[in-house]
């Protein structure tokens, strides 16, 4: 009986960033739920023995996707501030972080029955890895703005959080206008008067 092949180190990682983004391409377009191990290793031409010699579960895979991903976009948003220290280049990230999470709701919507239905099979110690502080990553793309606040901290946090809220009624708003112009004319409006 022949042996089966060796992975060498540098075939795993480049399976493991080959599952990754095929990951998030079916996780974008049919949620969590929908996207099988099966199909992913066809996509990725591989078996699904070579799967699980990668990952021990589908989670395992979920999981270092979505670390990955708010990964690149916090990075993302901090470029934006760092590139561009004004007002405007704040206004600029949030609106930015306003379209990536209209463009993905699987990823980002943590309250559909998709979303719950991955959390609920994490481990508790992996669910507070996920947790996203976002009141940390305010206060980030703030210092790397380098903006001052016109008013308290939380209050800010608050408002900004809010206006980012405006996503869930999307279906609501594009009925009558454009839900990203709205977007912005608030964003440009509130920033000016959050910030010195």
């Amino acid at each position: 009986m022949p042996s089966k092949p060796v992975l060498s180190d540098a075939d795993k990682e480049r399976i493991r960033k080959k599952l990754k983004e095929l990951c998030e391409e079916c996780w974008i377009a049919q949620g969590y739920k929908k996207t099988s191990i099966k199909n992913l290793c066809e996509k990725a031409e591989i078996s699904i023995g070579t799967f699980y010699t990668l990952y021990p579960t589908k989670e395992d895979l979920f999981f270092e996707t979505i670390d990955n991903i708010q990964r690149r976009l916090t990075e993302k948003i901090f470029d934006i501030n760092r590139n561009k220290r004004t007002k405007e280049g704040f206004a600029e990230s949030m609106k930015e972080l306003f379209k990536e999470y209209d463009s993905k709701p699987f990823l980002y919507n943590v309250n559909t029955p998709d979303f719950q239905s991955f959390i609920t099979k994490l481990p508790e110690e992996t669910i507070e890895k996920i947790k996203f502080d976002s009141f940390g990553f305010f206060r980030q793309a703030v210092h790397a703005a380098n903006l001052n606040l016109k008013m308290e901290e939380s209050k800010a946090y608050g408002i900004l959080s809010a206006l980012l809220s405006t996503i869930n009624a999307k279906e609501t708003l594009s009925v009558t206008c454009d839900y990203f112009a709205v977007f912005d004319f608030m964003v440009d409006n509130l920033v000016a008067d959050i910030f010195e």
